[in-house]
């Protein structure tokens, strides 16, 4: 079994508070964002907003650091 899932990652934020509205699966959240960078620019046709990267809590980064 791999334990390098962002669950685990001392970056994997799932506390922030815009993410109280989402969606819960058995009582716990699915998703957090990855604060181990700057937040990223997104865009549609002429429109742009930054925020943090979403990752699923199941997800792999080449990058992780366990949570002590």
């Amino acid at each position: 079994m791999i334990s390098h899932r962002c669950k685990n990652c001392i970056w994997f934020d799932r506390e922030h508070e815009s993410l109280k509205n989402v969606k819960l699966i058995s009582g716990k959240y699915v998703v957090g964002y990855c604060r181990k960078h700057k937040p990223v620019v997104y865009s549609l046709a002429d429109l742009y907003w930054g925020g943090w990267p979403l990752v699923d809590q199941n997800d792999l980064c080449g990058e992780f650091r366990k949570q002590e």
